[in-house]
């Protein structure tokens, strides 16, 4: 994901579906601002580190969809 790419005004859901351990899926929710400040960006492409999302303000938190 390129930063040029995320748009305003949005939120953006990551799945980590655990396949390797065939359990629930986890999600990981971020408004646009923050999913812009955690991408590292590289020459052609974009990426997310699952470890920067890994906390309690991403994993789960539903309640940030409440704010629309």
């Amino acid at each position: 994901m390129m930063t040029d790419k995320i748009k305003k005004d949005c939120f953006y859901i990551f799945v980590n579906l655990n396949a390797d351990k065939m359990e629930m899926p986890d999600f990981y929710i971020c408004t646009s601002n923050e999913v812009f400040s955690k991408i590292k960006q590289y020459e052609t492409r974009g990426i997310v580190d699952l470890s920067s999302l890994n906390s309690a303000d991403y994993k789960n938190s539903w309640n940030k969809l409440e704010l629309m």
